[in-house]
């Protein structure tokens, strides 16, 4: 019987570093890189027809990053495995990264071994996020959701001045909805969805979707109201 391997995408925008990393693929009997992208929208266009296991994506890119783009292949194709790479160690974008979906996150400087034994374990299903980091990284969310609203004036009661419909997108937001889910969850038209999540970061002083997010876990904002 044929040994099934895995599918490997690999996504960044610089083409020296898509070359070194099929390279460390190569010789591996049980990993096959089935395709490239430079950034995630031509990833997201190429899914359908390299039908990827992994893919193995840059968090910083022109266009499409790699936290927007997980979160989009994640809406579309539930199953898929998203493993995220970056240059420089960050707890926001480790925060994100658990928000959009994504099953890891590496720093490039692993070795060929880290990386191979990388692919492989959220291939199998785990996650390659330890304890101590998700643990750091909700601890960074809270503190982004804090540090955004130290120049407004504090409500009385925190996202008082959201629309009832405002706090049912603000909950999907904090699930790692994208604008089409919303969009799909509540009956509304994507543009909608889109408007009314800039008017959440609006309302909060907030400028990107992982402090909402943050700010909808801090305050028990999960659940809409009835």
């Amino acid at each position: 019987m044929t040994e099934t391997r895995i599918r490997l995408m690999i996504v960044d925008d610089h083409e020296v570093v898509r070359l070194g990393m099929r390279a460390a693929f190569e010789l591996e009997s049980d990993i096959s890189v089935v395709g490239e992208a430079s950034n995630g929208a031509e990833a997201l266009a190429k899914i359908p027809v390299l039908a990827p296991d992994v893919v193995l994506m840059d968090i910083r890119m022109e266009k499409m990053g790699g936290i927007e783009a997980c979160r989009e292949m994640k809406s579309e194709y539930p199953t898929l495995v998203v493993l995220l790479i970056t240059s420089f160690p960050d707890d926001e974008a480790v925060a994100a990264s658990l928000i959009a979906g994504a099953s890891g996150y590496l720093i490039k400087n692993v070795s060929r071994s880290e990386l191979l034994k990388a692919v492989r374990k959220v291939a199998s299903g785990a996650s390659l996020l330890p304890p101590e980091a998700t643990s750091k990284a909700f601890a960074q969310m809270s503190t982004l959701a804090q540090g955004k609203r130290t120049t407004h004036t504090t409500p009385a009661a925190p996202g008082n001045d959201l629309t009832e419909r405002e706090r049912e997108v603000l909950a999907l937001v904090a699930r790692g909805y994208t604008n089409k889910q919303i969009a799909e969850a509540l009956y509304l038209s994507e543009k909608t969805a889109r408007n009314h999540v800039s008017h959440i970061l609006e309302k909060l002083g907030l400028s990107r979707r992982s402090e909402a997010a943050a700010f909808a876990v801090e305050y028990k904002l999960l659940h809409p109201r009835e």
